[in-house]
């Protein structure tokens, strides 16, 4: 989720102007660079000053080469005005997360707010069709995070245990700051327990959200995740970055490095929610841009040199903007196995003068991988067969 993003249900008091379903996200903003900096951090010493770069002023694009198979280059889709299935194990909730577990599929997304308030809600299914009732996978909240706003989490299975990182707002800290936390259990379900300091809190760039792992071919684990210099509605540039996990989790390694920032006009200053994987050879990020909660938020896709980057995109144009299914689709994950990749994400569905009504829903929608990079494919959902395979990103035990 963006700097100064609220809760789903304190976002219902905001009065937003009656917003029209668009099928392309509107050109807005002006193309923005930022440079890597210095980042300090709350429980940890500040990383030293890395010397990667943005990619350059003039929207450079990747290179379009790929390494092709069957299940990476299905056909695309014949419904782009409406590509995505809704999720039912997800309602009026972001940031959703798809992973497998002891033969279920696990979908997690951010928390509500309120007398029935869950920090991390957690469904499950056998077949991708009948979910169960969400549960909370974090139920006791560090001291360091503020109640009521739990964003954005990641479950990831290190060995025997599973790590659940998320993005909470920092507890009488002024100005309000988002920072990433790390939790651990030995169910993928929880309840997980929380480590009693942050995990990733750069306060001098506006503090750290959107927390992803990623496991590169040779089991080594990064973490991806956003800087959120957009604070308080500020227009400075977010920066999206990586960096080495240690092989329970439980620590960074290095330093961080600079993937992307905002250099296409649709992205606005934002660039956000990003999360990786490596296809054919090829390594991606998937990210959002603009404003959260504002038509023109959309989806984009970059295309790295690894891990640590850099990443330049591949289009100047989001590989999934506003369409039928609803405004501002954002916040996305990327689920990937032996079958094919699958991308799940959240559209804002704006109306004034209540923003989150209808209920924000949960859609997943294929992608194929092509030359010419990442786009919206045709073909079936997750199945119960994909249980029968380990996802090629999480690493045995």
């Amino acid at each position: 989720m963006g700097g100064g993003r609220t809760h789903t249900g304190t976002r219902r008091t905001l009065a937003w102007a009656t917003l029209a379903v668009v099928l392309v996200a509107a050109v807005v903003g002006t193309a923005a660079a930022a440079s890597s900096g210095r980042a300090s951090a709350v429980d940890r010493p500040a990383p030293a000053r890395h010397t990667r770069t943005a990619a350059t002023p003039g929207n450079t694009h990747a290179p379009r080469t790929s390494l092709l198979t069957s299940a990476t280059a299905p056909l695309p889709t014949s419904t782009a005005a409406a590509p995505g299935t809704q999720v039912t194990g997800g309602s009026d909730q972001s940031d959703p997360f798809l992973t497998t577990a002891g033969g279920r599929y696990l979908l997690l997304t951010s928390g509500s707010s309120g007398p029935d308030a869950v920090n991390v809600p957690v469904a499950t299914s056998v077949d991708f069709v009948h979910w169960t009732a969400p549960v909370d996978a974090l139920p006791a909240l560090p001291a360091w995070a503020a109640p009521g706003f739990t964003w954005a989490p990641d479950l990831h299975r290190f060995g025997s245990r599973y790590a659940l990182y998320f993005t909470a707002m920092l507890a009488g800290y002024s100005p309000q700051m988002q920072c990433i936390g790390s939790a651990f259990s030995s169910s993928p379900s929880g309840p997980f327990t929380a480590r009693p300091t942050p995990f990733i809190c750069q306060v001098d760039q506006g503090g750290d959200i959107d927390p992803r792992v990623f496991v590169d071919t040779d089991g080594t684990p990064w973490m991806v995740w956003k800087t959120d210099q957009n604070i308080g509605g500020a227009d400075r540039p977010t920066k999206l970055w990586s960096e080495r996990l240690s092989a329970d989790g439980t620590q960074l390694l290095g330093s961080p490095s600079f993937l992307l920032s905002p250099d296409e006009a649709w992205q606005g200053t934002i660039v956000e929610a990003p999360d990786m994987v490596q296809v054919g050879g090829a390594y991606w990020v998937i990210y959002s841009g603009y404003w959260y909660n504002q038509p023109t938020y959309a989806i984009g896709a970059a295309r790295c040199d690894g891990p640590a980057g850099p990443c330049r995109d591949v289009s100047p144009t989001p590989l999934l903007a506003s369409n039928l299914q609803g405004q501002g689709p954002g916040e996305a994950s990327v689920f990937q196995d032996d079958a094919g990749v699958w991308l799940l994400y959240s559209p804002w569905r704006s109306a004034a003068p209540h923003p989150d009504i209808p209920a924000r829903p949960v859609y997943v929608t294929r992608l194929g991988f092509g030359a010419s990079g990442p786009y919206l494919a045709a073909g079936p959902l997750p199945s119960a067969a994909d249980l029968l395979a380990q996802p090629l990103w999480s690493p045995t035990p």
